[in-house]
């Protein structure tokens, strides 16, 4: 059993007697916005509450903020539980520090807070009794470059605040960033209230905000850190809200056995990770690639049977494996973008379709196919058109057919158990079945309102061959949502049917959509001619002034007639 030392300790002994280090086997700092303003509120309450807030009393009721738990080496408390509320507290004192700094020159009282909040976020020069600036007490090993870079601005009190802090709060990857703003938007709110003085509300939250620092202790510092990280898995355990991906990180960790290969893997996991933070996709992250991976697992080894969750599958003997780190490293790059260059035009748009069924399941198939290709020596993007053609054809078949992800999970599993089976992709599904029963799949085509946008996109790709790719856009009504009495040739009860009709529907940029609005056919057109979409284009050209049941009814069909041409030459 590790030997533990415990001892409460106000927030201003705990910031300044100690220095810190979030250790690289740590997950990122990832306190969100609502965190924070629950601490803010919850320090404000508790100030506001006391019966003389003018007056600090030290033996008045305390605030409990939690326990932290860590273990000192080289100097610095490495925090592996209680990094968020650490690393928040220190962006916190900080926003604080900049208020006080504001009027200290004119309060000799808040001259000394400034020196007390000081020597939370600084080491303090004991001969001149300045803060050095540039040694901080927080270091993170686990934040990314552009993370800590903001980080280091902050306590470096080198950030130079935006002029509009609430778009940058908004617009920021940031959560250091995010959270430090907040803090100093909260104190330029809150604290212009009457009932709040601001000495007394710092002295308080330094002296009677209370934290436990549970220290872990050890005969030498490696067995100070083993008993560490086993108190990180226990905890999580227990039910502290630890990611997947953060306990595979940690059981990957303790396999690195000397300093330079914990640092090499710490400098990876971190690469990967900042690599996918930037991607522009905020759903491609570790816990996705684990996800693949383990579908590439399963598919290696025949297994077409049900999923399990990713903590249940990857057990030790899983991630201790040396290729593991390699394989997912190659499922990063594959996922962030690395490979873009290469894909053909008409690659590109039949992702935009995929990108619109309402699963993820064909992106595991997508994985395994990338990295089977690896395994054999064969070119992924040769046949690459092919292979996603297959893969749309069968997956919106099946899913109009019926559309819940039940029918998405065996498509895939079949499909890449077969391919280390027999080289091939055999989907096994009944999907030429269902078409040669047209009566019926025509009728379920037309309810599939969950695909619409998937099958207009196809429809979109397959119409336009020139069709320019990757305009941000939604769904115009082209005979519009609300009827007016001045629409011509049918009433509000006729049109209604057919409103929602998916030839009633087309691709329009967001900005043309809200300018065409619900104005007559014969206006929009005005609109249509300035899109870059080609079919809106070719709608202004559209001899009639009326969009009525007829011209719906018209592009429905051929809607459907051309996709299911599709689905038949792809099945």
């Amino acid at each position: 059993m590790a030997e533990m030392k415990t001892e409460r300790k106000s927030i201003i002994d705990y910031l300044s007697k100690n220095k810190f280090l979030i250790p690289s086997y740590q997950r990122p700092y990832a306190w969100e916005l609502e965190h924070c303003e629950q601490m803010w509120n919850d320090i404000v309450e508790f100030f506001k509450s006391k019966k003389d807030i003018n007056k600090f009393d030290e033996d008045s009721d305390e605030y409990f903020l939690g326990s932290i738990v860590m273990y000192k080496q080289d100097g610095r408390q490495h925090i592996i539980d209680g990094q968020q509320r650490t690393t928040t507290l220190m962006l916190l004192l900080k926003a604080v520090y900049n208020e006080t700094l504001r009027h200290a020159n004119n309060d000799k009282n808040l001259a000394g807070l400034k020196r007390r909040i000081e020597s939370c976020l600084w080491e303090i020069d004991e001969i001149t009794d300045e803060a050095n600036k540039q040694k901080y007490h927080l270091i993170s090993e686990v934040a990314d470059d552009k993370d800590k870079e903001i980080l280091e601005q902050i306590l470096q009190d080198t950030y130079t605040l935006p002029e509009d802090i609430d778009k940058t709060i908004k617009d920021s990857k940031s959560a250091y960033e995010k959270n430090y703003l907040y803090f100093v938007l909260k104190i330029q709110q809150d604290t212009s209230d009457v009932r709040i003085s601001w000495l007394s509300f710092c002295q308080t939250l330094l002296k009677q905000c209370i934290v436990l620092p549970i220290e872990c202790d050890g005969a030498d510092e490696n067995k100070k850190q083993e008993n560490a990280l086993r108190i990180f898995n226990t905890l999580n355990n227990r039910g502290a809200p630890l990611s997947d991906s953060d306990i595979f990180k940690s059981i990957i960790f303790e396999t690195k056995k000397t300093k330079d290969e914990q640092k090499a893997f710490t400098e990876k996991w971190k690469e990967i990770e900042e690599s996918l933070k930037y991607n522009g996709d905020d759903d491609i992250d570790m816990k996705f690639i684990f996800r693949n991976y383990m579908h590439l697992i399963r598919a290696r080894h025949k297994n077409n049977g049900n999923e399990m969750g990713l903590r249940q599958f990857f057990t030790k003997d899983i991630l201790q494996q040396d290729t593991t780190m390699n394989e997912i490293e190659e499922l990063s790059k594959f996922w962030n973008g690395e490979y873009d260059d290469k894909y053909s035009k008409k690659s590109l748009q039949f992702y935009e379709v995929l990108e619109h069924i309402p699963n993820d399941y064909w992106k595991y198939l997508d994985s395994v196919y990338f990295m089977y290709c690896k395994d054999k020596g064969l070119d992924y993007f040769e046949n690459h058109e092919q292979f996603l053609a297959k893969l749309i054809a069968n997956f919106l078949v099946k899913l109009i057919n019926k559309q819940s992800l039940f029918e998405a999970r065996p498509i895939v599993f079949n499909a890449y158990v077969s391919l280390y089976e027999k080289g091939e992709l055999d989907f096994k599904t009944n999907t030429k079945g269902l078409l040669e029963n047209e009566i019926l799949f025509k009728e379920q085509f037309f309810r599939a309102n969950s695909l619409i946008k998937s099958l207009l996109t196809l429809y979109l790709y397959l119409e336009y061959l020139e069709q320019e790719i990757g305009i941000k856009a939604e769904i115009e009504h082209i005979f519009p949502q609300k009827f007016r009495a001045e629409y011509k040739g049918w009433d509000k009860d006729e049109a209604k049917p057919f409103i929602e009709s998916i030839g009633n529907k087309m691709w329009l940029e967001k900005k043309l959509n809200i300018q065409a609005s619900n104005d007559y056919f014969d206006n929009k057109k005005e609109k249509y001619a300035t899109s870059k979409f080609l079919e809106a284009q070719e709608l202004a050209k559209y001899p009639k002034s009326d969009w009525l049941k007829e011209d719906i009814e018209k592009r429905k069909e051929k809607i459907y007639t051309r996709l299911k041409n599709f689905f038949r030459e792809n099945l």
